[in-house]
């Protein structure tokens, strides 16, 4: 509705740009429209928005509106030029741009109109750069004491980016903003915003009732969180959106990155379990008494391992969907020896995992058929499972509690692998609040992972590196004399071992384990963290491998 101008203060000598309306479009509505603008942005500084410097009406009465001069290009011209933009880019501009509209949002501000080409880069010196939010001429003000300029089912916006609700003339809230800037990511990532059509009349129906897609089908690079993420925002319903636009902003904070969100699924919706997958046969049980099942994802026609928990009177719900959130959240490190997630979601009563599916035997199935392992099977076994745990803790994952049950023996041209996954376990409450009653009771062990938990997370502090390396310990032990370190009948009677002495010299049980090797394995399963190595790496040196 207007045109701008770069232009250059006279007293200040600064460049400037400067919005002056148009005069075919100088009508009572769309000057009050600009004006608006120029107080709701007035109002709005913050440093990820364009400041306002002034705004007036010449002598000829064209409202005009003077701006500080970003000097970068917008994110349609970059997305334009380049296609698609990085992941670790998009990380770094999505909470620049969430930070700008929270702030609008807490002062009563919702834009209705974001897109590419209203987040425009500024360049304060060389390597100093930001995105700053423009536009905010459409804003809806939620103020019940300011007249509405626009009315409440009024559609001002840009379809491709627009929420269902306000294409289809409903009141939005800043869950609408929300949903856009899901758009924005979506475009920023594959180059094409989320929905397309041949005409302006497919391209909402597309938004109101076609399934959300995902943009890992147009970039198969993408870990799994950012489909999460996105589904999240774009999801038809404002109320299964992120609440807070900082939340979005904060999913892809670097760092936080790598983060699986929760996808709300409910019974009959398109985007449901059994639609995107076929189930097959059952293959085993997993952790906390959930079913893991063979499937394929029907439109990609891939093999998938599916984790089915159903909801246990028995179990902390809460703390168990929980768990399988934060195993979600670890196992995003790409690195040939973990399972990598696929998708998380929820329905009625139940949570699921999807993995990769992986040939092949688990680990105690392995040990189970042969035995013990002889130290030239068990050496690249337990290099897989050191440096797999090397790349878990780099990005503060932990595999705290995994167990030969859930790891699996998968071969490739190099031989035998070791795939591993999370328990999902950061600290004490995560463990024991997931145990069963038999369990924590001391009536038994019916929660066999407690025997590969270091001590310290049965007594009630967190877990760290440490606690890992007690856990590899475990493991390496049982691997090479098919015996466990240490066992009890009850909770109380494993914890009495485990802290009461020293386990059995593995070489007793495995002659062809080298003595550095079993001594560095028992000192892994030494009960005090201090008196353990500090890292996988270390572990893995004193190994030898």
């Amino acid at each position: 509705m207007g045109a701008v101008y770069r232009a250059r203060r006279t007293l200040l000598g600064d460049e400037v740009a400067i919005k002056i309306i148009r005069a075919d479009k100088a009508g009572t509505v769309a000057l009050d429209r600009f004006m608006r603008e120029s107080r709701a942005c007035a109002r709005l500084r913050h440093p990820h928005i364009v400041s306002i410097l002034d705004f007036n009406v010449d002598q000829q009465d064209h409202p005009f509106l003077v701006m500080e001069m970003l000097n970068g290009h917008s994110l349609k011209d970059e997305i334009a030029a380049r296609g698609s933009i990085p992941l670790a880019e998009v990380q770094d501009i999505v909470p620049q741009i969430a930070s700008a509209l929270q702030f609008a949002h807490d002062l009563g501000f919702v834009h209705r109109d974001l897109k590419p080409a209203n987040v425009v880069a500024h360049e304060f010196a060389p390597g100093q750069r930001v995105y700053k939010v423009v536009d905010f001429g459409v804003a809806n003000i939620r103020d019940t004491n300011a007249e509405r300029l626009t009315g409440p089912h009024e559609f001002i916006g840009t379809i491709a980016y627009a929420p269902p609700e306000q294409l289809s003339g409903m009141t939005v809230d800043s869950r609408a903003d929300v949903y856009s800037l899901g758009a924005v990511i979506f475009e920023m990532l594959t180059g094409r915003p989320p929905y397309e059509g041949p005409n302006s009349m497919a391209i909402v129906d597309r938004h109101i009732n076609s399934p959300i897609p995902r943009a890992a089908d147009f970039r198969p690079d993408l870990p799994a969180w950012v489909d999460f993420a996105l589904i999240r925002a774009l999801a038809k319903n404002p109320e299964e959106r992120w609440q807070r636009i900082a939340d979005l902003g904060a999913a892809f904070a670097p760092g936080s990155g790598d983060t699986a969100t929760t996808v709300t699924l409910r019974t009959g919706v398109q985007s449901g379990l059994l639609v995107t997958y076929d189930l097959g046969e059952r293959v085993g049980t997993g952790r906390l008494g959930s079913e893991v099942y063979k499937g394929r994802h029907r439109a990609l026609g891939l093999p998938v391992a599916i984790r089915i928990l159903r909801r246990d009177p028995d179990r902390n719900w809460d703390a168990v969907r929980a768990r399988f959130l934060r195993e979600a959240q670890t196992l995003q490190v790409p690195h040939p020896s973990i399972m990598q997630v696929r998708d998380f979601g929820e329905e009625p009563d139940l949570v699921y995992l999807v993995t990769d599916y992986i040939e092949g035997l688990s680990l105690r199935e392995l040990m189970t058929t042969v035995g013990a392992l002889p130290w030239e099977r068990l050496k690249p076994l337990l290099r897989q499972l050191t440096d797999a745990a090397r790349a878990l803790h780099r990005r503060k994952g932990l595999l705290c509690g995994i167990s030969p049950d859930i790891l699996r023996i998968a071969v490739d041209d190099d031989g035998e692998r070791l795939m591993i996954s999370s328990s999902g376990i950061w600290q004490s409450q995560d463990l024991l609040a997931t145990l069963q009653d038999q369990t924590l009771r001391g009536l038994g062990l019916a929660d066999a992972e407690v025997r590969y938990v270091a001590p310290e997370l049965l007594t009630g502090r967190s877990a760290d590196v440490r606690s890992d390396v007690f856990t590899m310990g475990v493991l390496a032990y049982e691997m090479a004399t098919a015996t466990l370190p240490y066992d009890g009948a009850s909770l109380p009677a494993l914890l009495g071992a485990m802290l009461g002495g020293r386990a059995a010299d593995p070489t007793t049980l495995q002659p062809t384990l080298p003595d550095s090797v079993a001594d560095a394995i028992l000192q892994a399963l030494r009960p005090l963290p201090e008196d353990r190595f500090e890292s996988a790496e270390a572990l893995a040196a004193a190994c030898g491998v």
